[in-house]
């Protein structure tokens, strides 16, 4: 399997009403539409970080990433392997680790640069947005990515307290936890 380019990025979370206005300054700055699609994440139950396996029509991966559940800019290192049989990898690891639980959103993927911008749409939690400043450990400095992170999270409007500090996957649990 092909080694992932990017395996270092800056990231945030927002809770985002007005993925219109995003769209606009997303259009106007050039970034490129990569695409719209549903994408299916499985968390799998581990000791530290976590591990989701991404089914898309675009991104088939295993993905596990270390990240502080914090607000604001965060560096979250990340390692990804393609896979071809998500049946099979998934009863592997649902059979090991056991399922957290599965996330579905539709998700719109925007390019510029080496920063990625998604336009979330959660079921159960609502409209988000995401900003991922991509890098590479060892080569990009981290405090490079995050001021870039920065100037974007002040370009799109987003207030502190429209910050979200942990995973969907958290989110929804505290939902349910709630629910019960």
């Amino acid at each position: 399997m092909p080694a992932t380019r990017f395996n270092q990025t800056v990231e945030i979370k927002a809770r985002c009403a007005d993925h219109t206005r995003i769209r606009r300054l997303l259009k106007s700055r050039g970034a490129k539409f990569l695409s719209r699609e549903t994408q299916t994440d499985i968390f799998y139950r581990v000791s530290e970080g976590r591990l989701k396996l991404r089914k898309s029509k675009s991104e088939k991966y295993l993905i596990g990433y270390q990240r502080p559940d914090s607000r604001g800019a965060k560096q979250c290192l990340v390692d990804l392997y393609e896979y071809n049989d998500p049946g099979s990898l998934d009863r592997v690891l649902t059979g090991v680790l056991g399922r957290r639980l599965t996330v579905r959103k539709r998700r719109e993927r925007w390019l510029l640069g080496s920063v990625k911008f998604h336009l979330d749409r959660v079921d159960k939690l609502g409209t988000f947005l995401e900003i991922e400043v991509l890098g590479t450990r060892g080569k990009d400095d981290p405090e490079d990515l995050k001021r870039t992170c920065e100037e974007w999270l002040e370009l799109c409007g987003v207030s502190p307290e429209d910050l979200v500090k942990v995973a969907y996957a958290d989110l929804l649990e505290e939902l349910e936890a709630c629910s019960a």
